[in-house]
């Protein structure tokens, strides 16, 4: 299902898209304030957060959508709460950068125009403190949600698993009850067969009377001893 799902497809580029970016914010977080490095990344960064929110958010309609018709599209509800869960986790990533970056874009402005006085200098080198200890929280988050994501992905494979033997379990009960069918279909043919045949019996020996019982039985011993010479000849 997840490789001919268009959400999936769509989904794979978007995380190929996040990887990068996340790669480029802990370069940006490691390059030295002021640098032409840091200076290079930010407005790469910033560009594909804008560009992923939008995904996001037009992944999010899809998902709206499917909810809407989810026997049409065949999906369960656990399957549209993980695709609610992967955007609401990849718009917090996202967020996350965007905030960071634009907490620092603040603090430099700021700096830039206090650090011409001993408090100021101050001011500076604790917002730079702050802007550390923000970047390395955001770091440690983005690193759990990438992992949560990773157990979403086999999580949801696992239920599409069990999904499928559940079906191919129903369609073999169900192959299982039609030939529970034909059979007792059988069985009452047959039951009727003897039933007819016992009735044809009873009335061949009532008309017979005593004596043409006592000759039937008669002429089928004397086959039976016929029998019996022709197996020990």
């Amino acid at each position: 299902m997840a490789g001919q799902d268009p959400f999936y497809l769509v989904k794979d580029d978007i995380q190929t898209s996040l990887n990068k970016a996340q790669d480029a914010f802990i370069a940006w977080q490691n390059a030295g304030k002021g640098s032409s490095e840091r200076r290079r990344l930010q407005p790469e960064i910033e560009e594909e957060c804008k560009s992923i929110a939008w995904q996001v958010d037009e992944m999010e309609k899809a998902v709206d959508v499917a909810e809407k018709n989810m026997n049409r599209f065949g999906l369960t509800t656990q399957e549209i709460r993980s695709r609610r869960q992967w955007v609401h986790d990849t718009r917090r990533t996202v967020e996350g950068m965007s905030t960071s970056i634009e907490t620092a874009k603040q603090i430099a402005s700021k700096a830039i125009q206090s650090n011409t006085t001993p408090g100021g200098k101050l001011s500076s080198a604790m917002q730079q403190d702050n802007e550390r200890y923000i970047g390395t929280e955001t770091q440690q988050q983005q690193m759990i949600m990438r992992r949560q994501d990773e157990d979403l992905d086999q999580l949801g494979n696992h239920v599409q698993h069990i999904g499928h033997m559940g079906l191919q379990i129903h369609d073999e009960l169900q192959g299982q009850n039609v030939l529970l069918e034909q059979l007792d279909e059988d069985v009452e043919g047959t039951t009727s067969r003897l039933a007819a045949a016992q009735k044809k019996i009873n009335t061949v020996l009532q008309k017979a009377g005593l004596r043409g019982q006592l000759m039937i039985i008669g002429i089928l011993i004397v086959l039976l001893v016929v029998l019996i010479m022709i197996a020990f000849s």
